[in-house]
């Protein structure tokens, strides 16, 4: 017995002993796990917060409003663990954890270009239509795989056209962005379509509040005070620094757009920039000549393709659908340009005018999902859209999906109280069916123009 006593309590013993040294050794791993760079996560060396900021917060949630738990210095090495529009969730010290802004850490060394891209089934690319009412504002945003400096999945954010509102309270695309990011958040790039007000007066927030990387617009010489004071901001004048790093006015200066090369980004048709080559009757009433200025952009994702029409027309308003004019006459001649018009998704132009979609631009595009950015603003005895126009869609294709920034919204609403939440939300991952969620009234809606 006492043979046994003996055992026993040496078995104890050595019980003891290891518990406290893995003790011992766990901590020491946690110090050493939570003070040094892993190799466990999607990078492969330490980031750190960029020499040129200042003392940087790091937050309790992915809110600027949220509790600041520290105030990290420049240099500080930080590992990276997940991702949030505009943000990174960080480990750092020992044992400590919480969110910073991502524009403030970089790589502590280099990452190679990876030009080599699958899309994962996860990858999605998510492209916001905001209600702004009367107006066009649409943010993409790129897939983020926490590995930044590679030139793929980089999580990028690029803002098309911000609708009519400029100031900070009642600027709906405004708060809808800051909703998920935060003052001088990085802006990949601005693009705005061309100098209608419906268009670019919303992009007056976004300048200030955000930092802006590439501001490109087609550069149609519009003098109006608004587009001028807008322009004065963006560029900087009197001593006032620019609102934008790099500014493209012009399509002869916009270059390659590069957003991640998981992405094919094209410029489809731009105003040239010759003031004798003008499309359209400058004295319309609905500015044809500027629309026909717009900026016609394709993304391709995948096998996804998405195109947006800015305002640029296809006719006059009583002219036959069957005859294409303007904007898409020049892209329905040219041979090269034919094939990349088909599209799964299609911003549809001039907010759904009888002046744009005409037959043969319809057949080319073949859209499987139509968007309508409109609101309840009166052109005349009219309202936009014209549903002779969506009506074709519906004729070219019965199955379309088409959603509207106005849904719900009635001839008696004003102009203010029309931008009510009828959000439009598409996520893609390059294959198989878009994902489409509508919204009225803020509430998802599953309706269709076709089948009502």
């Amino acid at each position: 017995m006492k043979q046994r006593a003996t055992n026993k309590y040496s078995f104890h013993s050595r019980a003891k002993r290891i518990f406290f040294s893995n003790t011992i050794l766990y901590v020491l791993f946690t110090i050493v796990f939570f003070t040094l760079p892993s190799k466990g996560f999607s990078q492969n060396e330490p980031y750190v917060v960029k020499s040129e900021s200042t003392c940087v917060f790091v937050r309790s949630d992915h809110d600027i409003n949220s509790t600041a738990k520290d105030c990290l210095n420049p240099g500080t090495p930080v590992m990276v663990i997940g991702s949030f529009p505009f943000w990174r969730e960080i480990k750092y010290g020992i044992n400590k954890h919480g969110w910073i802004a991502k524009k403030f850490i970089v790589p502590e060394t280099a990452v190679p270009t990876d030009n080599n891209v699958t899309i994962p089934d996860t990858a999605f690319l998510t492209i916001h239509f905001i209600d702004v009412g009367q107006g066009d504002a649409i943010w993409i945003q790129t897939y983020d795989d926490l590995i930044d400096g590679n030139g793929k999945f980089e999580g990028r954010s690029i803002i098309i056209d911000g609708g009519p509102y400029s100031g900070n309270t009642n600027n709906p695309v405004l708060s809808y962005i800051e909703g998920v990011g935060h003052h001088g958040a990085d802006i990949e790039a601005l693009i705005v379509t061309h100098p209608h007000i419906d268009h670019f007066r919303g992009s007056m927030a976004i300048a200030k509040h955000f930092n802006i990387k590439h501001y490109y617009d087609p550069g149609y010489p519009n003098t109006k005070d608004t587009y001028t004071s807008f322009l004065d901001i963006v560029k900087g004048k009197d001593g006032v620094p620019a609102k934008a790093e790099h500014i493209h006015i012009g399509k002869e200066s916009f270059g390659e757009l590069n957003w991640g090369s998981e992405l094919k980004v094209e410029v489809l048709y731009s105003w040239g920039g010759n003031p004798n080559n003008i499309l359209g009757n400058a004295n319309s009433d609905e500015g044809t000549v500027e629309n026909n200025a717009s900026t016609v952009l394709r993304i391709q994702y995948g096998d996804h393709v998405f195109l947006f029409m800015g305002d640029a027309e296809g006719k006059e308003r009583d002219d036959d659908p069957a005859t294409p004019q303007f904007v898409e006459k020049i892209l329905l001649d040219n041979s090269e340009t034919i094939p990349k018009l088909k599209a799964n998704l299609l911003k549809i132009a001039h907010h759904g005018s009888e002046t744009s979609s005409t037959t043969p631009f319809i057949q080319a595009v073949n859209p499987d999902v139509v968007i309508v950015q409109s609101g309840r603003k009166k052109f005349g005895p009219r309202f936009l859209p014209d549903h002779s126009t969506l009506l074709r869609y519906c004729a070219n294709n019965p199955n379309v999906k088409i959603c509207r920034t106005d849904e719900g919204d009635t001839v008696h609403q004003s102009e203010p109280a029309a931008v009510d939440k009828d959000n439009i939300v598409v996520t893609s991952n390059g294959k198989g069916q878009l994902k489409v969620t509508a919204h009225k009234n803020g509430v998802v809606f599953t309706g269709n123009f076709c089948s009502n």
